[in-house]
């Protein structure tokens, strides 16, 4: 059951983590709010205030508590080439600083 779980999820951030979502500048330059996240906090709401979406906040929980699994995962959405993602980790974890996640707001969808 636990696997077929994990696969689901899996499958889940595959279909959710590249769709980008970025504000716009008035210069017409696109750029993201920087997101962070307190690991261990359980306060999500730096992802709820962006989307009320039950499935956004899983993936983005699943991302940041087990990046061993995605990691694993290639990203196809062309993110590469933009943002210099090579997992699917980096479509929702930019990078860890301590105990401090900066999200990435890809998940968004």
């Amino acid at each position: 059951m636990k696997k077929v779980s994990l696969t689901l999820i899996a499958c889940l951030l595959l279909v959710t983590g590249c769709s980008g979502s970025k504000e716009q500048h008035s210069h017409g330059q696109a750029t993201a709010p920087v997101l962070t996240y307190e690991i261990g906090s359980n306060d999500w709401s730096v992802i709820t205030a962006y989307s009320p979406k039950e499935k956004v906040l899983e993936a983005y929980q699943f991302a940041v508590e087990h990046p061993e699994v995605l990691d694993y995962m290639p990203c196809y959405c062309g993110c590469f080439e933009e943002d210099g993602h090579i997992n699917n980790t980096h479509c929702f974890v930019q990078k860890v600083e301590g105990n401090t996640a900066i999200l990435d707001t890809m998940g968004f969808g």
